[in-house]
Parts: C-alpha cells; sequence; structure tokens
C-alpha cells in the first residue's frame, strides 16, 4: 500500500540535488549550489533539500521545472497568493532570497561555486547530498 506522505516526499522532494547541480554546471559563475534544510508543511518537519542562489534570488526546481507548480510550491510553502504577473517572475526570475528564507524556514548547510560543485561531484560520483 503507497502512502500518501511518501508519495507527496518523493514526489516533492526527488529532483533537487540533481536538478540543482545541473543548474548550476550549466550557470555562469553567479550561481551557487545551496544543500540545507527546509521546513516541509506538508511534512511538518525539516527536509534535506538544494537550490541554486544568485546575491538576491533563490531558484528551486519547484518554481523552475515541476510539472505542477501550484502544488510542488505549496509543499514546500511557497505557493503565495500573488497576481500573476509576480508568479511569472518569480518562476523565471528566481525568488526574492529573503522571501524563500522566511517561507521556506531555510538553514544552509554549506554552499558550493561551480567549481567545488563539480569537483565534489567527481569525487562522490552523484550530485547530492553529500555529507
Amino acid at each position: 500500500m503507497i502512502k500518501l506522505k511518501s508519495l507527496l516526499t518523493e514526489v516533492v522532494c526527488g529532483k533537487c540535488y540533481q536538478w540543482a547541480w545541473r543548474k548550476v554546471a550549466k550557470g555562469g559563475p553567479f550561481l551557487t549550489l545551496v544543500h540545507g534544510t527546509i521546513h516541509a508543511q506538508f511534512l511538518g518537519k525539516r527536509i534535506n533539500h538544494a537550490w541554486v542562489e544568485t546575491s538576491n534570488r533563490v531558484f528551486d526546481w519547484q518554481n523552475n521545472e515541476s510539472q505542477d507548480r501550484k502544488h510542488a510550491l505549496a509543499n514546500i510553502g511557497l505557493w503565495v497568493d500573488v497576481d500573476d504577473k509576480t508568479k511569472v517572475e518569480y518562476y523565471s526570475r528566481g525568488f526574492p532570497k529573503k522571501l524563500y528564507y522566511k517561507m521556506t524556514k531555510a538553514k544552509v548547510d554549506k554552499t558550493y561555486k561551480k567549481h567545488e560543485a563539480m569537483l565534489t561531484m567527481v569525487k562522490n560520483k552523484h550530485m547530492g547530498p553529500w555529507d
């Protein structure tokens, strides 16, 4: 029997490390790969997570790649009741960093610049999570 929470965990939490690593690997020098934790409202607890940052924006696979953005964002606490123009901005330009951290209660464990992320992936033979 499949439990709803485990299914949601797999759908929502299953791709963040690979997505974030690829985004940094393909992106420019101003992107930072972040490994940390966020509070997952649907589970009622903190979960390991990965996202990508610039100096003032956060990109998370749920708001950039997820097929069902509204439900994926709601599960990590990021679905905000704003106008469509603002939602399009968040999807295309990332969430404002302060808003992301406030809404997800994000805590950073480790950050990686592009070169460091590439070397760490080769050393560990996977895209994360690492230590």
